[in-house]
């Protein structure tokens, strides 16, 4: 029943869906969407999930207007945000209503009418869509709208996305929601604050804001409102809001000027009112005057008695137009030229005269060349009064120990106090006093430093017209201090030295002082020059003892001298005197920073210097020279040889480390100074075998026999072709081997650790009876250096036993052709033989069967004695000869024992 209430009621809200509308600029009310009596199908339910209508144009407007109703079916009730995007070169969300749906809300008709303020402005080919995969709908229909966008992702006004990029496989088609927008016309903006007339002066600055024009419309639209002025200004102009100046506006004064304002939405709803703007000058007004102002006749420099005030938005001009009584002195001027302040200023030598003139009245007129203002000023003259002392002739006493610097001793008093000054003199001269404009006397040091008993002091008065005085002020020091005096530090009994190293309270000096008077307690203390002597030396204040402070290092002072000013007090008066001390450098033992060095260097000729040493050593005497020796106890010195001035190491003889010399060597070093002082570390030698001896194999050239059809694995020759490496050093002398087969494309043969020689892969696929081949071996030490020797295979006619061939070096046999020929021959020869024995036995008269005995143990004993004969040959020819021998040899043996057959039977046919 739910269901089929949900069909009806969508059939009869999409019966009346508009599709198809023509496009117009005002949209009226319009409705965008897709009816369907059907919408059965349940959402996601995803709150962040945006969908973006289809391709189809059913969710696309074709006006421009307002949004004032969405009408929609949700499966449950949430929050849905109805969204506005606009393209340019991607999406942009311009506008956002929300609207939560109550709960019971669920498959009904819901109609959401916007409130104006927040009715989202549409223009031509925008396109709506929601958040919130909460709208109902229905699949499957071919006529449905297609293309639809859905994006699991959250979007706010402002936002972008390229939903364009999405492709054709992220698309949903054939897709109905219920959901439509109505639309109606957008609202006219309006002005706040217009018409209005305002007043403007002709002096403000270009760029000057004169007036906010404030405008609203009641639709959200997202591109805002434009403010322009239709009719362009010379002196106006509108960014954004403001109205500013755009030229100078003193050529508008007294005028009006009206300007035209238009605010206009995106829809092209617009309106224009009008802003009257009337220029006027601002008048100046002198706001300092008018005021009075004294000055004394005896005035006579020419000096700024009054500033000037004035308003005014322009630069104003300020003149003394007259005075009463005329001709007074006074003149108007720029304080400083250029300002525009201007003052009221005395002339030169005015010639102020109280008895002839009492008052000035001056007229000043500031102008800013449109208007002006007039104020007045009265100078009043004072009469000038002739100063008089009235408290000297005058005596007075002063403590000397109390008697500070800077304080007020007296006061002179005067009738007239008007810009007066004082003068005086003293008796004796050199009095340590001074008297102020004010009449005060100061002392200008303390009179602890004063010995003199008394001062007589003469003073005048002048007030800048007349002089008064030549009156006595007279003051009395009184308890004056006997200063302490020294008796033993000056002269060349203030120098003296410290030997550096001087323990630490060593007293060098006894620093003596006296004072006349009696029951006087002295107190020494001191300054140093430079003040880092203070750190190095101490002066006892009770006794005058100087005595070290800390170590002293003649190297590293900075100062080697230093001057001392002591002095001796007895709490009232002090005495000075200077003390040079100066520090004497004594000669320091050198000292290795390390007990024990190294140095590493390969085997070498005599001569060749090792690594650094890096011998370290300190001592304490700046530039002191170092020599340096070496001894290696003993015999090993004279392998090495030492750099005295800087303790490089050399080789002393040529070094071989493979010949026995020693890798590691104990050495003591020894550096010296100029003095003779030394010290002593251990240096550790180290000398490295270097890769200098090449593998050798016994021969260059090793011979073998093998038949092509010698199974892989089969061992060539029975003797290993190891080779020999002279190096010390197992790193370098360990031998590896390797065979290059790269002539036959194949690796025929390998080669073991030990130099043993196999067949690697199938000969008879590759070489054949009576061929030779040869191919290199070779021996490489683990330091890279390598040898080689041949290795000529012989593959002879018969099947052989394998042989080996050693041979020396630059002998006859050396050549395997050589061998090759030589074997040849003696197997012609061989086989000749062979011959001539079987035509002897077939047509030689035969014996008996004894004798035939005979005949066989005599052709066994030639056959022994041949084998003792060719034993007597080398070992290493007769193995190839033998060799090869039976390989040409097997053919006639098997011809001689058929004969032999066919005799015996005759000879037994015969005798029966």
């Amino acid at each position: 029943m739910m269901m089929a209430l949900v069909c009806i009621i969508f059939s009869v809200l999409f019966s009346s869906v508009f599709i198809g509308q023509t496009l117009s600029a005002d949209c009226g009310t319009t409705i965008r969407g897709y009816g369907n009596s059907t919408y059965s199908e349940t959402p996601s339910n995803e709150a962040a999930k945006t969908i973006l209508t289809s391709e189809d144009g059913y969710y696309r407007f074709d006006c421009c207007g307002a949004i004032k109703k969405w009408t929609f079916v949700v499966k449950t009730a949430a929050t849905v945000k109805f969204q506005v995007w606009r393209f340019s070169t991607t999406y942009t969300v311009v506008g956002e209503n929300t609207f939560t749906v109550p709960s019971g809300a669920e498959n009904e008709i819901i109609e959401f009418e916007v409130p104006e303020s927040e009715r989202i402005t549409v223009k031509q080919n925008d396109v709506f869509g929601w958040q919130g995969d909460y709208i109902a709908y229905s699949d499957g229909s071919g006529h449905y709208p297609k293309g639809f966008r859905i994006r699991n992702q959250v979007f706010n006004v402002g936002d972008t996305f390229n939903f364009q990029g999405i492709g054709v496989g992220n698309k949903i088609n054939n897709r109905a929601y219920a959901i439509t927008a109505t639309t109606t016309n957008s609202a006219t903006p309006y002005f706040y604050n217009l018409p209005q007339t305002i007043h403007v002066y002709d002096h403000i600055a270009i760029g000057t804001s004169v007036f906010a024009v404030s405008a609203k419309d009641d639709d959200y639209d997202h591109d805002g409102i434009s403010l322009t002025l239709p009719t362009p200004s010379s002196y106006f102009t509108l960014s954004t809001a403001e109205l500013q100046t755009s030229a100078s506006t003193s050529s508008l004064t007294g005028t009006t000027q009206s300007l035209s304002v238009k605010v206009e939405d995106s829809c092209g709803k617009s309106t224009t009112s009008t802003l009257t703007i009337i220029v006027r000058n601002q008048i100046p007004v002198i706001t300092s005057l008018p005021t009075t102002y004294e000055i004394q006749e005896t005035h006579t420099s020419s000096s700024l008695i009054h500033t000037l005030g004035v308003t005014d938005g322009e630069a104003v001009t300020c003149t003394v137009t007259s005075t009463s009584p005329a001709g007074g002195p006074f003149t108007a001027k720029e304080i400083t030229t250029g300002s525009g302040n201007y003052g009221i200023y005395t002339n030169a030598n005015p010639m102020f005269d109280y008895d002839t003139t009492k008052r000035f009245d001056v007229l000043v007129r500031c102008s800013d060349g449109k208007d002006h203002d007039v104020e007045q000023l009265v100078v009043i003259v004072k009469k000038n009064a002739v100063p008089d002392f009235t408290n000297l002739p005058k005596h007075i006493e002063k403590d000397q120990q109390t008697t500070s610097n800077n304080v007020v001793l007296d006061t002179v008093s005067v009738t007239d106090t008007d810009g007066l000054t004082f003068t005086y003199t003293c008796d004796p001269a050199s009095c340590p006093i001074s008297i102020a404009s004010n009449g005060k006397i100061t002392s200008t040091s303390a009179f602890s430093t004063v010995f003199t008993p008394g001062y007589d002091v003469i003073i005048a008065a002048n007030d800048g017209h007349t002089t008064v005085g030549g009156k006595l002020w007279s003051v009395h020091v009184k308890d004056i201090n006997d200063r302490p005096q020294f008796s033993n530090v000056h002269g060349s009994l203030g120098v003296f030295g410290v030997v550096e190293n001087s323990p630490v309270g060593t007293t060098l000096y006894v620093v003596s002082a006296t004072d006349i008077d009696a029951g006087d307690t002295l107190s020494f203390s001191w300054t140093s020059s430079p003040t880092i002597g203070l750190s190095f030396f101490d002066l006892e204040s009770s006794t005058g003892v100087i005595k070290t402070k800390a170590s002293i290092n003649y190297e590293t002072m900075a100062s080697k001298s230093f001057s001392f000013t002591i002095s001796v007090t007895d709490s009232k008066d002090t005495a000075t005197a200077t003390v040079t001390i100066n520090v004497i450098d004594v000669n320091e033992a050198p000292s290795f920073h390390q007990t024990s060095y190294s140095v590493t260097g390969d085997e070498n000729g005599a001569g060749t210097k090792l690594s650094a040493p890096g011998l370290s050593v300190a001592d304490p005497d700046a530039g002191d020279t170092k020599f340096y020796t070496l001894d290696c106890n003993g015999y090993n010195t004279g392998f090495f040889e030492m750099d005295s001035s800087n303790g490089d190491v050399y080789l002393g003889q040529d070094f071989d480390r493979d010949a026995g010399h020693p890798e590691t060597t104990s050495c003591n070093v020894t550096v010296r100074d100029k003095g003779g002082l030394t010290d002593v570390s251990s240096l550790t030698i180290t000398i490295d075998d270097v890769n200098d001896n090449t593998p050798t194999f016994e021969s260059p050239i090793f011979t073998f026999y093998l038949d092509p059809l010698d199974p892989i694995g089969t061992r060539v020759g029975d003797v290993t072709l190891s080779a020999t490496d002279n190096d010390v050093s197992a790193s370098f002398s360990d031998v590896t081997y390797d065979v290059d087969m790269s002539a036959f494309g194949n690796d025929y043969f390998a080669v073991d650790t030990e130099g043993n020689i196999t067949v690697n892969n199938d000969l008879s696929s590759k070489f054949s009876r009576l061929e030779i081949i040869d191919f290199k071996l070779i021996a490489r030490d683990s330091g890279g250096l390598s040898a080689t020797s041949t290795v000529s295979i012989i593959f002879p006619g018969t099947t052989t036993t394998t042989t080996i061939t050693t041979e020396r070096p630059k002998e006859f046999w050396e050549d395997p052709l050589t061998v090759v020929w030589l074997e040849f021959a003696f197997a012609f020869l061989a086989a000749l033989i062979v011959f001539i024995v079987i035509v002897s036995i077939r047509h030689c008269p035969r014996g008996s069967k004894a004798g035939q005995s005979k005949g066989n143990n005599t052709s066994l004993k030639d056959t022994k004695d041949k084998d003792r004969l060719m034993k007597k040959q080398p070992k290493s020819k007769l193995r190839s000869i033998n060799h090869l021998l039976g390989a040409f040899s097997s053919g006639n043996k098997s011809t001689e024992n058929n004969n032999e057959s066919k005799d015996t039977q005759k000879m037994e046919k015969s005798s029966k």
